[in-house]
């Protein structure tokens, strides 16, 4: 053989064997490359009254038909999860700070996503037994301490939980009520926040510092966010949060299946109806996330009518087929009415 073909072959083969090597490897190395994206597609469809149950109350009356709740399934993609969101019409990408803001661990994202189903679920029985116009005691309501600023007026007063009931002896049951007593006041002022902190009543004595934002103003220096005050009901109902996997989103749906169950009359009148929005203890529906692939969801498992929140209805009709009507929901009276139409 001769010496300079001898050479091209021993030149040849480790280039050949390393050119493989990378070829293997680099698509190897994007699978574990994750970006700055979350999926969502189509998530269980689940009937409501599978998870209620009342004990020591009204008389329930069974469900005739279905009642579904909606899910989304959410996952954080590689690069190839972004490349088959791209061509799959029923999976949206979404940003990762639209679901879990920097700084938020997944744990974090986790807990808070628990704590706002909790809530959600409680805000449901408390809706549905004010249409059914069922006497509830309430407590004291206030607004819950979702923060503290680290160096501000209040860090190492207010612990994050606290109830603020009352600030300066004037009660405050909203965030804008607590904002305005605030901002009444003057820098430098000292303040009584009058809190609940784990069923106990405490008097806790604050200086106004000066606002991060608009100087000249005073601030306590803490992020406050509703707090429904605690119901008592005057029987036993239980959710299945463990199971259920509604999130806040099922609220609504967890008060239509409430009411149905103690309302005499067919609201459902064996039709298949799904739906999803949030629920405010006074009734009130809100928007949600993911209303395309709960639709896709609930046309697959052959719902015929859908309820929506009114801020997601828009959305909601780009997917919608033409065998099901769907319904712009703002009040859980609104959806009780949908839930006849639709039934009868």
């Amino acid at each position: 053989m001769p010496s300079g073909q001898a050479k091209t072959r021993s030149f040849f083969w480790p280039v050949f064997v390393a050119v493989v090597v990378l070829c293997a490897a680099v698509p190897l190395g994007l699978w574990f490359v994750t970006v700055p994206y979350y999926a969502t597609w189509p998530g269980p469809v689940k009937e409501v009254v599978d998870y209620i149950s009342i004990e020591e109350g009204p008389t329930v009356h069974p469900l005739n038909g279905d009642l579904y709740l909606l899910t989304v399934s959410l996952q954080e993609v590689n690069v190839y999860g972004v490349v088959e969101g791209w061509l799959d019409p029923d999976v949206d990408l979404v940003g990762r700070w639209n679901i879990r803001p920097e700084g938020v661990t997944p744990e974090e994202y986790r807990q808070a996503n628990l704590t706002a189903m909790e809530r959600s679920m409680d805000n449901a029985v408390v809706a549905a037994l004010d249409y059914l116009e069922i006497p509830i005691e309430r407590g004291v309501g206030g607004v819950r301490v979702a923060s503290v600023l680290p160096d501000g007026p209040a860090a190492g007063i207010v612990e994050v939980g606290d109830v603020v009931v009352a600030v300066g002896g004037t009660p405050v049951t909203s965030r804008a009520e607590a904002i305005e007593t605030i901002s009444s006041r003057a820098v430098d002022d000292l303040v009584v926040l009058d809190v609940l902190r784990e069923e106990e009543r405490v008097n806790l004595n604050v200086t106004l510092g000066e606002h991060v934002d608009f100087p000249g103003q005073p601030m306590v220096g803490v992020g406050l966010e509703v707090y429904p005050p605690p119901a008592e009901i005057p029987f036993e109902i239980e959710i299945d949060r463990a199971t259920s996997g509604g999130g806040p989103s099922a609220g609504m749906m967890y008060s239509l299946g409430l009411i149905d169950l103690l309302t005499e009359e067919d609201l459902v009148g064996g039709k298949i109806v799904a739906g999803t929005g949030t629920i405010s203890p006074d009734g009130v529906v809100g928007p949600i996330g993911g209303i395309r692939q709960k639709v896709i969801a609930a046309q697959d498992a052959g719902a015929g009518f859908i309820l929506v929140p009114e801020d997601n209805y828009a959305d909601a009709l780009t997917v919608k087929g033409d065998a099901v009507e769907i319904f712009s929901i703002s009040t859980i009276d609104e959806a009780v009415e949908a839930l006849r139409e639709a039934g009868g």
